[in-house]
């Protein structure tokens, strides 16, 4: 099983690829978010790792570790919320679904636009903080051609075109 900082390193790694994808394929919202969800998840690990040297193989366990009441490895709330929402998000990109599970329409396909990476980045960014403020990890600042960041103060995200 991988350690934390082999988790950091991934989580780094996907860090760059949004926004290299960002920037060659720009229109790749689906693939841009999903990403976003697996550096999140990525951190998660490394949190797991560090805090009790746990390793675990589904998501699920995984989620449990984070928000049981008696965990040693509890994140606040709202960092859970936006790790769940950044699940959520990345389940409809790659299977078209609403990201609210309950609302999901069978007969309808929920495509995955810059206003969602945006929300993703969002939940990403305050994952990312609270990783920084936790473990002093550092993390370089992104830049994102997405003009739905233009007027966003994120830390680790920034809009910018590229040309």
């Amino acid at each position: 099983m991988a350690d934390y900082q082999a988790h950091v390193k991934q989580a780094k790694k996907n860090l760059y690829l949004i926004s290299g994808i960002n920037q060659h394929l720009k229109e790749s919202w689906d693939w841009q978010v999903t990403i976003a969800y697996y550096a999140a998840v990525h951190l998660m690990n490394a949190h797991l790792a560090k805090k009790a040297n746990l390793h675990y193989k589904t998501h699920v366990d995984v989620k449990n570790a984070l928000f049981m009441t008696l965990s040693t490895c509890k994140i606040p709330e709202d960092i859970y919320t936006s790790f769940v929402k950044l699940e959520n998000y990345s389940r409809r990109s790659r299977y078209l679904c609403h990201e609210d599970i309950e609302k999901t329409d069978e007969a309808k396909e929920y495509l995955t636009y810059d206003k969602h990476l945006k929300k993703c980045l969002g939940y990403l960014d305050k994952i990312l903080t609270f990783f920084n403020s936790e473990y002093q990890e550092d993390f370089d600042k992104q830049n994102i051609d997405c003009i739905e960041l233009k007027n966003v103060n994120l830390r680790y995200f920034q809009y910018a075109v590229f040309v």
